[in-house]
């Protein structure tokens, strides 16, 4: 199995990575692992980082007099 060495890890990160660790009950090794992958997900179906939205793919381009009226109502 691979191997990965982070150097200079802020000690404030650090911190947040040890305190995440116990609160899940893993080593910090197995809980940099779970981040990582969580973070690098991907959905299949976009090819897109969790987390990130989808692009528009409506029948008529969006404009800015759409996005200000979505956005008076809310919806953006």
């Amino acid at each position: 199995m691979a191997s990965l060495v982070i150097k200079d890890l802020p000690p404030e990160l650090h911190r947040r990575l040890k305190a995440e660790a116990l609160k899940a009950h893993r080593s910090m090794t197995k809980e940099a692992i779970y981040l990582m992958e969580a973070g690098l997900q991907e959905r299949p179906e976009e090819g897109l980082a969790r987390g990130m939205p989808v692009p528009y793919r409506g029948k008529k381009p969006l404009t800015e007099k759409m996005i200000q009226k979505w956005k008076r109502q809310g919806l953006a």
